[in-house]
C-alpha cells in the first residue's frame, strides 16, 4: 500500500513538472516583443480620450495589458480574470483585436459586465506592433518595461502570483 501511493505521488509530480515546462516553453515561444518605442506610444481607450502612454499608465505601478477579442473563445474565460484584478485595484489596460467598432465592444464589455478600459484595435496595429500571435496574451509591465508575458487560459491566482512576483521582482 505505501509502494503504491509512493508510486502515484512520485507520477503526480512528474506529470505537474511537465506541465510547467510545456506551459513555460509556450510561454516563452508566443511571447509578445514590445516595440522600439513602446513605452512612449500615445493612445485614448474607450472611455478616456486623453492620450496616455504605457510609461504613465505603469509608472510605479504593474500594469496588466490584455489582447484580447470579441471573437475569441478563452477570452470569454479569462476576460472575467482580468476584470477581477481590476474590481481588486490592478491597473489593467484592454487592447480589443479585430472586435470591431468602439460602440461594438462597448456593448460587448457592458453585455457581459466588464470594466477595464480597452484600446480599439480594430485594424489590429498594436497586436502586430508587439508580435501577438496568440488572444488572450497577458503581458505585465512596470515602468514602461515587459517585466512578464502569459498567453492562452489564465486563472486569477496564477495571475495574482505572476503579479507579485513582478512587484517583487522590481
Amino acid at each position: 500500500m505505501k509502494n503504491k501511493l509512493k508510486y502515484w505521488l512520485k507520477q503526480i509530480a512528474q506529470t505537474l513538472l511537465m506541465l510547467l515546462l510545456i506551459s513555460m516553453a509556450m510561454d516563452w515561444w508566443r511571447s509578445p516583443s514590445a516595440p522600439i518605442n513602446a513605452a512612449e506610444m500615445p493612445f485614448t481607450t474607450l472611455y478616456q480620450n486623453e492620450n496616455n502612454t504605457l510609461a504613465k499608465a505603469s509608472a510605479n505601478q504593474t500594469l496588466v495589458l490584455y489582447f484580447w477579442g470579441t471573437w475569441c473563445g478563452i477570452c470569454k474565460h479569462t476576460s472575467p480574470v482580468i476584470d477581477d484584478l481590476r474590481a481588486d485595484g490592478v491597473s489593467v489596460l484592454g487592447v480589443a483585436w479585430g472586435s470591431g467598432s468602439n460602440a461594438q465592444i462597448r456593448q460587448y464589455l457592458q453585455q457581459h459586465n466588464l470594466q477595464f478600459d480597452t484600446i480599439n484595435d480594430e485594424n489590429g496595429q498594436w497586436s502586430r506592433l508587439w508580435g501577438v500571435k496568440v488572444t488572450p496574451t497577458i503581458v505585465l509591465i512596470k515602468n514602461g518595461k515587459i517585466v512578464h508575458s502569459t498567453t492562452g487560459l489564465a486563472s486569477y491566482w496564477g495571475l495574482k502570483t505572476r503579479l507579485a512576483l513582478a512587484n517583487w521582482q522590481s
